[in-house]
C-alpha cells in the first residue's frame, strides 16, 4: 500500500499533463467567465458572482479569483456582491467555447460612513472579507483575516485564534501555545498550514498536539476554524480544524514594515518586534512573488507557588500537603519566521504555485526554586537519602534551553481541463523539531536542561495533631491557614552552610516529526446546479523522540567523606532577584524565606566539572540506567485517503453538499521491554503494528432564507488517531511488593465521533453578524489511562496502560454578535461590539466508575467580548477573553475530590492605533491588563495547586504600508 498510491498519483499527473496538452477545448459549446474581485486594499474573497435570473455563478477564492463555467452562448447581466460593498452590475456577451477574462473588478464601499472608516481604518475591510468567506463557505467555519490578526495584540498563531467563537488556548509563561476548539482535548483538534496538518513538536508525551507559538502572526493571511468539515478535508479531527493560510502574492506591488519596542513589567526589561512584507507581480502580471519576515525578541519572567498533596493516601490524609514550591522564572525568547510564496499564471486556465516557510522559536530560562517538604509520618524516608520525619527544605537552580523549528513547503498547480472539468494537485513536505541544548553556552556537550539540588533538614510549625501539614479547613484540629497564600511554617531558618548538594541532573531530549504528502483533486460541473468533486491523498509520516536523564551524585554521601560534600556557601551565589517582589499580588508573603542561590554560570561549571575526568573522583555518574530507551519513540505512519462528494444547488435558496471520505492508517513502532534481572535492567526489543479504517459519511444543507439570513445543518463522522506515546509498545517493569508494568497499547482504536451541527446566521448590511447554533458529538472509544490488576506466573501485577473507554458525548451552544453602532450620533457612531459565547457539557464513561466524568480540558463557559472604536483614523479596542474552569487531570484511583482543575481565567488586552495617513500608522498594544494569574486547584477551589503571575507586557511602534 505504501507504494501503490504514489504510483497512482504519478499516473494521474501524467494523465493530467496529457490533457493539458489539448488545451481547454474538450467541451465544445460551453463558455467560461473568469476574473478577480478587488478593492482598494487588495483581493476580495467570498464575493458572490452570478448571472442574473439564473442559478449560474461562483464565489471568489482567497485571492479574489472566480470562474463561472457551463455558460451557454448569449448576453447576460453579471452581478457582483459582497457584504459592505455596492453591488456591481456589468453586461457581458459570451460565445461558444469562449473564455471571457474580465480582469480585475474593483468594488466600492457601500456608504460614505463606511468610506470614512475604510480609508483610514484597518479592521473594517478585514471584517467584511471574513464575514463573506463564512457566508459563502460550504463548511461551518469562522474566519479571521490578516488585518484583524495584525491589529490585535496577538504575536503568535495561538493567540490570534483565541478571538474566534468556541476557541480557547493554553498558555506557557503567559504566551499562547496550544489552541482548543469547543473544549475538546488538544490532540482532537487539527492545526494545519494551507490545508496540511502541521507535524507535532510535542517533547514529552508523544501526543499529536501542535505548539503554535512557533508561528509569528505576521506570516498569516487568513485563519479559518472549521467546525463541521466536508469530505475533501482530512478527517482526523473531532473538535475543529484550525487552518493557517500563509500569505500569497498580491494583486499589485506592496511594501509593509512594522517596528515596535515594548516592556515586560514582570522581568522589568524590554521587548522588540519587527516585520516586513514585500510583494509584487512581474512578467505582465503572470508571475507573483511575496516574501514575509518577522522577528520578536523579548525578556520574560514569572513567579508562582505550587502545592502537592498526599492524594495517594486514603481518607482525610489525602488532603494533607506533601510540599510547597516557590518558583521564580526568568528567561528570554525569540521567534523568527520567514515565508516565501510565488505563483505563475501560465494562461487563463493553468496556474502553478510554490510556498515555503521557516519558523524558529528559541526559549531560554533560568529558575530559582525553594521547596519545602513537610512531615510525612507514614513515609519518613523519601528520595535518595534518609530524611527526618520532621521534614526538609531544598534549593534548586535550573536552566533550560529549548529550540523549536518548523519548516517546509509545497508545490502545486490548478488546471482547467475544459469548461466543465478542472484538476488541482499538490506535493508538500513539512518538518517539526524540538530539541534541548541548542546554542548552549555550556563548555560541555549541551544538556538542554541542567539542575542542581541542595537540601537541609528543617523543622516545621503548624503541624497538625496527626503529624501532617494541612490547610486549616482540612486539618483535624484546624491547624493551618484558612485562606491563600499557604504559610510555609518552617521553624528552622535556611542556612547556606547547611544546604548540602544532593545531585546534579543533566536532561536531554529531541522530538522530530516529518511529513511527505501528495494529493490530487478533480472537479466536474456536468450542469449549472451540480458540482462533483473527488480526489486522493497520501501521507508518509516519521516520528522519533527521546528523553534522557543523567544524574550525578556526590560520592561523599556514600563513602563517608564529608569533606567531599559541597555546601551552598562554598559556591558562587547571587541575591535572590525578585524583579519587584516575589508574588507581590499575594502580599509578598515569602520574602523572608529566601536565601541566595547559585548563579547560572556556577550551575554550568558544576555540571562541566561533574562530567570531567577530575569530577569522577567527586561525583558518581548514574546515567547508564537503560531506562531512557523505554521513553524513546521510533515509528512511522502511512495514511491513504480518498473521497467523493457532490454539491447540489437544489433551488436558488437551498443547497446540499454530501459525500464519503475513506482513510486507511498503518502504524509501525519500535520499542523495548525493560525488566530488572539480578538488579540489572535487561532490554528486549519489541516491534508493533496497528492499522484501522475510517469510513466517514458527511452531509451539509444550507438554506438562504433571505439575502442576509442563512441556516446550516450538518452531519459529519470524524475521528482522532491515538497518540504515538499511547501506541508505543515499550514497557517497564517496576519491581516491588506488587510489581507494576507501565506500557503503551499498540492495539488502541481511534476515537470516532458522530457530529451534528445546526447554525443560523444573520449578516447585517452595514457589516456585522448575529449567529446562534447548537452542536452535539456522540463519541466512541475515548482513550484514557487505566490501572488494572492481573495475575502473571502466579503473582499479582499492576498494569498501567491506555485503553479505549465505552462511550462519551459532548453538547454545546454557540452564539455570536458583531455590530457597528453606526446608528448612534456623531462621535459615538464609531463604536462597535464583537462578542461570542460558547456553552459546552460532556460526559465520558470510565470503566470502574459508576458516575460519568467530564472530558479533560472542556470548560463549560467560553466567551470573548470586544469593544472597539474606528473612525477618523483612530482605531482602538479592548478585548476580554474568558475561559471557565475544567478538569485538567483525572486521578481515578483517588477519586473526583482529588482531580486537578484549571481555574477560570479572564484576560483583558488593549490596542490602539492612529493612521497619520493611508500609509503610516502608529500603534500601542498592551497584554494582560488585569494581571490575571494562571491557577490550578485540587478538587475544590480553595485548595490551590498552582498560582502563577506574569504581570503586564506591551509595546508601541509604527507600521508603514506602501
Amino acid at each position: 500500500m505504501k507504494r501503490i498510491l504514489p504510483m497512482i498519483l504519478s499516473l494521474v499527473m501524467v494523465f493530467a499533463g496529457s490533457l493539458l496538452g489539448t488545451n481547454t477545448m474538450l467541451a465544445q459549446g460551453k463558455a467560461s467567465i473568469i476574473g478577480r474581485v478587488i478593492d482598494a486594499n487588495g483581493p476580495l474573497p467570498g464575493v458572490t458572482v452570478r448571472l442574473e435570473s439564473t442559478t449560474i455563478g461562483a464565489v471568489s477564492d482567497n485571492q479574489g479569483s472566480f470562474r463561472i463555467t457551463n455558460v451557454e452562448a448569449g448576453s447576460y447581466k453579471l452581478l457582483v456582491s459582497i457584504i459592505g460593498y455596492n453591488t456591481l452590475e456589468q453586461s457581458i456577451s459570451v460565445s461558444a467555447s469562449q473564455v471571457v477574462n474580465l480582469g480585475n473588478i474593483e468594488l466600492s464601499e457601500a456608504t460614505l460612513e463606511l468610506n470614512d472608516v475604510m480609508i483610514l481604518g484597518s479592521y473594517l475591510p478585514s471584517q467584511m472579507r471574513a464575514l463573506s468567506m463564512m457566508k459563502e463557505s460550504n463548511a461551518i467555519q469562522n474566519v479571521l483575516a490578516s488585518d484583524a490578526i495584525g491589529k490585535l495584540p496577538d504575536r503568535n498563531a495561538a493567540e490570534a485564534v483565541q478571538r474566534i467563537p468556541g476557541v480557547t488556548i493554553e498558555r506557557d509563561q503567559g504566551e499562547g501555545r496550544f489552541a482548543i476548539v469547543r473544549g475538546t482535548p488538544i490532540e482532537w483538534n487539527s492545526a494545519r498550514i494551507n490545508g496540511d496538518r502541521i507535524p507535532s513538536t510535542d517533547i514529552l508525551d508523544g501526543s499529536r498536539s501542535t505548539a503554535l507559538d512557533v508561528i509569528p502572526s505576521e506570516l498569516i493571511e487568513y485563519v479559518t476554524v472549521t467546525k463541521a468539515i466536508t469530505p475533501d478535508m482530512e478527517g482526523d479531527v473531532i473538535g475543529g480544524v484550525i487552518d493557517f493560510q500563509t500569505r500569497t502574492a498580491p494583486v499589485d506591488g506592496m511594501f509593509n514594515v512594522s517596528l515596535a519596542g515594548g516592556y515586560n513589567a514582570q522581568v522589568q526589561d524590554g521587548t522588540y518586534n519587527g516585520s516586513i512584507v514585500v510583494g509584487d507581480r512581474f512578467l505582465d502580471n503572470k508571475l507573483g512573488v511575496i516574501a514575509t519576515a518577522a522577528i520578536w525578541t523579548r525578556k520574560w519572567a514569572s513567579d508562582n507557588y505550587e502545592l502537592e498533596y498526599n492524594f495517594q493516601y486514603p481518607g482525610e490524609q489525602g488532603f494533607s500537603i506533601n510540599n510547597m514550591q516557590l518558583r521564580d522564572y526568568e528567561g528570554s525568547r525569540q521567534t523568527i519566521g520567514f515565508n516565501l510564496a510565488t505563483d505563475y499564471q501560465i494562461d487563463d486556465n493553468n496556474q502553478l504555485f510554490a510556498r515555503g516557510l521557516y519558523n524558529r522559536f528559541q526559549d531560554r530560562e533560568f529558575v530559582r526554586q525553594h521547596d519545602f517538604y513537610y512531615p510525612d509520618p507514614l513515609n519518613p524516608v523519601a528520595g535518595i537519602f534518609p530524611l527526618s520525619a520532621a521534614g526538609n527544605a531544598e534549593l534548586m537552580a535550573r536552566n533550560a534551553n529549548f529550540l523549536t523549528t518548523l519548516y517546509g513547503g509545497e508545490i502545486g498547480g490548478e488546471h482547467q481541463l475544459s469548461s466543465t472539468m478542472k484538476v488541482d494537485w499538490k506535493g508538500s513536505y513539512y518538518l517539526s523539531d524540538l530539541t534541548t541544548g541548542a546554542d548552549s553556552d555550556l563548555p560541555v556537550e549541551a544538556p538542554g536542561l541542567a539542575i542542581a539540588i541542595f537540601r537541609q533538614e528543617v523543622d516545621y510549625d503548624n503541624v497538625s495533631s496527626d503529624g501532617y501539614q494541612y490547610w486549616g479547613f482540612d486539618a483535624p484540629d484546624g491547624v493551618g491557614p484558612m485562606e491563600a497564600p499557604f504559610a510555609a511554617g518552617t521553624s528552622t531558618p535556611l542556612d547556606a552552610s547547611q544546604m548540602e548538594l544532593q545531585q546534579l541532573l543533566n536532561f536531554g531530549s529531541d522530538s522530530r516529526e516529518e511529513d511527505f504528502v501528495g494529493q490530487v483533486n478533480f472537479e466536474l460541473e456536468p450542469a449549472s446546479e451540480w458540482k462533483i468533486k473527488f480526489g486522493a491523498k497520501y501521507r508518509s509520516k516519521s516520528k522519533q523522540s527521546f528523553f534522557s536523564i543523567g544524574p550525578y551524585l556526590p560520592l561523599g554521601k556514600f563513602i563517608g567523606m564529608p569533606e567531599l560534600v559541597q555546601t551552598l556557601d562554598q559556591l558562587e551565589r547571587e541575591p535572590y532577584d525578585t524583579k519587584g517582589g516575589m508574588l507581590k499580588e499575594l502580599g509578598s508573603p515569602y520574602e523572608d524565606l529566601f536565601i541566595d542561590n547559585i548563579t547560572e554560570d556556577q550551575l554550568e561549571a558544576l555540571l562541566a566539572f561533574a562530567v570531567s575526568p577530575e569530577g569522577q573522583q567527586v561525583y558518581l555518574d548514574a546515567t547508564n540506567t537503560g531506562e531512557d530507551a523505554i521513553s524513546k519513540i521510533d515509528g512511522s505512519e502511512q495514511v491513504t485517503a480518498g473521497y467523493g462528494m457532490a454539491e447540489w444547488q437544489a433551488t436558488k435558496d437551498l443547497s446540499f453538499v454530501g459525500g464519503l471520505r475513506y482513510e486507511f492508517t498503518q502504524v509501525e513502532l519500535n520499542g523495548f521491554y525493560g525488566e530488572e534481572v539480578d538488579e540489572e535492567l535487561v532490554l528486549t526489543e519489541i516491534e508493533a503494528t496497528n492499522s484501522y479504517h475510517a469510513v466517514q459519511p458527511m452531509v451539509h444543507a444550507k438554506w438562504e432564507a433571505t439575502e442576509n439570513l442563512n441556516v446550516r445543518a450538518a452531519y459529519t463522522r470524524t475521528f482522532a488517531r491515538p497518540n504515538f506515546s499511547d501506541l508505543n509498545p515499550s514497557a517497564l517493569v517496576d519491581p516491588g511488593t506488587i510489581p507494576t508494568i507501565s506500557q503503551g497499547n499498540p492495539n488502541l482504536k481511534p476515537t470516532f465521533s458522530n457530529n451534528f451541527d445546526l447554525l443560523g446566521s444573520y449578516y447585517f448590511k452595514d457589516v456585522g453578524i448575529l449567529s446562534g447554533g447548537v452542536f452535539y458529538k456522540d463519541l466512541k472509544d475515548v482513550i484514557f489511562s487505566n490501572t488494572t490488576q492481573l495475575e502473571m506466573d502466579g503473582q499479582l501485577v499492576n498494569l498501567v496502560q491506555p485503553e479505549n473507554s465505552e462511550d462519551a458525548w459532548l453538547f454545546g451552544v454557540e452564539v455570536g454578535f458583531s455590530k457597528r453602532l453606526t446608528f448612534l450620533p456623531g462621535f459615538l457612531s464609531g463604536f462597535g461590539v464583537n462578542t461570542n459565547y460558547t456553552f459546552t457539557q460532556s460526559e465520558v464513561a470510565v470503566p470502574g466508575f459508576d458516575d460519568k466524568q467530564p472530558l479533560i480540558n472542556q470548560p463549560e463557559h467560553i466567551f470573548n467580548a470586544i469593544l472597539f472604536y474606528e473612525k477618523h483614523g483612530i482605531t482602538a479596542r479592548i478585548a476580554g477573553n474568558y475561559k471557565g474552569e475544567y478538569v485538567d487531570e483525572y486521578r481515578l484511583a483517588a477519586g473526583p475530590a482529588h482531580y486537578r482543575w484549571y481555574d477560570k481565567n479572564f484576560t483583558v488586552d488593549f490596542n490602539a492605533a492612529y493612521a497619520i495617513n493611508n500609509q503610516i500608522r502608529v500603534f500601542v498594544e498592551v497584554n494582560n491588563l488585569t494581571n490575571e494569574p494562571l491557577r490550578y486547584y485540587h478538587g475544590s477551589r480553595e485548595r490551590t495547586e498552582q498560582e502563577e503571575y506574569y504581570s503586564i507586557r506591551g509595546q508601541a511602534g509604527i507600521r508603514i504600508s506602501l
